[in-house]
């Protein structure tokens, strides 16, 4: 396989495998608050309209991301790759990032998606305050790549 098709099969298995991840971890979500039950169809809606609404955005990243993790010939060593990015994702300091609705952290292992507070979102997802994504979850979704 060449290096064009080795990128176009990456930017396929990241797209599908994020898509597949999320929803195992609404599902994980839903599981430890069962009022969300049915918010879940409407979140898990929502990541795959995203996903497809920035399917373009994502290919772009994978793209240059790819000028500095591919070989000559578009081989990646992924388990280097996914141990390296562990790494400095624990390591790293807990930084602020936003966007629209979207408020958060992260670092030192963790990702925390903010949930706004309000009688909206309130009603639809209760009174969380925060939903965490950690390595184990990253775990998870590279395994998903292997498959």
């Amino acid at each position: 396989m060449e290096a064009k098709e080795k990128l176009l099969d990456l930017k396929n298995k990241t797209i599908d495998s994020l898509e597949v991840w999320i929803d195992g971890r609404i599902d994980d979500f839903v599981a430890q608050n069962p009022n969300l039950k049915i918010a879940s169809v409407y979140m898990k809606r929502g990541a795959k309209n995203y996903l497809t609404r920035e399917r373009g955005k994502i290919e772009n990243v994978i793209d240059n991301a790819a000028l500095f993790i591919c070989d000559e010939q578009g081989n990646i060593d992924a388990d280097m790759l996914f141990k390296d990015m562990m790494t400095m994702f624990r390591e790293m300091d807990e930084t602020p990032f936003g966007k629209g609705l979207v408020q958060g952290t992260v670092g030192k292992g963790i990702i925390r998606l903010k949930l706004p507070d309000n009688p909206i979102f309130n009603l639809m997802f209760g009174n969380t305050g925060a939903i965490k994504i950690t390595e184990a979850d990253f775990l998870e979704l590279k395994e998903l790549f292997n498959t």
